[in-house]
């Protein structure tokens, strides 16, 4: 996706399938998390904004990317646009994906002595206010691992679900189980993550599904989906849902 159509997008959406996730996060993932072209665990970093210049965003962004610490990151990083974040002010979300442990480590502390990284944030804060922040793990990747939705860059929407779950090991059980069911039946790709660290956040996990439009999901969400009763049931008492929040993929910064 070329910097006229990016720039386009946001231009048009300023202003005006488990499957589901979080108020805050996106996944997290917004998630959360997410997202990547492989079933492996993975790590991210969630960044939500109120912003006031969507184009000095995008413009920030590009600028660090082509600069040598982003050059040498093995992060994808996506710009998400929130469509519905009930009463949270936060308009976008940068999510950072890192493919392993190891190459988040390496570009905190590669970015910590950058002057670069520097500029960055000095630019950021120029067009953006940031509102919270966070970190966790993709634990699993399920649904269609063939759809065009697992592309960075599809403009896919992403629901998610932030939840408090009590009993992670069962509820891991189920939600593969559920998105097992439906690997072939749709378009559907969906993660689920776990979110350690998120300054007040009381969640512990979030679930997240992506959808080709908004219209996809609220006439075929995850109620529509083989399964779902039985899913509930296995999850009902482990699970408590504390937020939804659905947003759209509007550009991604892939690694060089």
């Amino acid at each position: 996706m070329n910097d006229v159509t990016i720039l386009k997008k946001l231009i048009n959406q300023i202003g005006d399938k488990e499957k589901f996730m979080i108020k805050k996060l996106f996944l997290l993932s917004t998630l959360v998390f997410c997202f990547s072209q492989t079933a492996s665990a993975q790590y991210f970093q969630s960044f939500d904004f109120n912003v006031s210049n969507p184009l000095g965003v995008v413009a920030a962004m590009n600028k660090f990317m082509d600069s040598p610490s982003g050059q040498q990151s093995e992060a994808t990083v996506y710009l998400n646009q929130y469509v519905a974040n009930g009463y949270d002010t936060a308009t976008h979300q940068i999510l950072v994906v890192y493919p392993t442990a190891d190459s988040m480590d390496a570009d905190l502390a590669r970015n910590a002595t950058a002057p670069e990284w520097m500029t960055f944030l000095t630019e950021i804060q120029q067009a953006a206010q940031l509102e919270s922040e966070g970190m966790g793990q993709i634990l699993a990747v399920g649904g269609n691992l063939n759809s065009p939705l697992m592309l960075p860059g599809s403009g896919r929407v992403l629901v998610s679900s932030r939840m408090k779950v009590s009993d992670p090991a069962t509820y891991a059980s189920a939600w593969t189980d559920f998105t097992a069911l439906n690997a072939s039946s749709s378009d559907s790709v969906a993660y689920l993550s776990s979110v350690p660290a998120y300054g007040d956040y009381p969640g512990t996990h979030v679930a997240a599904a992506a959808y080709n439009s908004v219209g996809e999901f609220l006439t075929n969400g995850p109620q529509t989906l083989e399964g779902w009763g039985e899913f509930s049931d296995r999850v009902n008492s482990i699970r408590e849902v504390l937020g939804v929040v659905v947003a759209q993929e509007i550009s991604v910064w892939s690694p060089q």
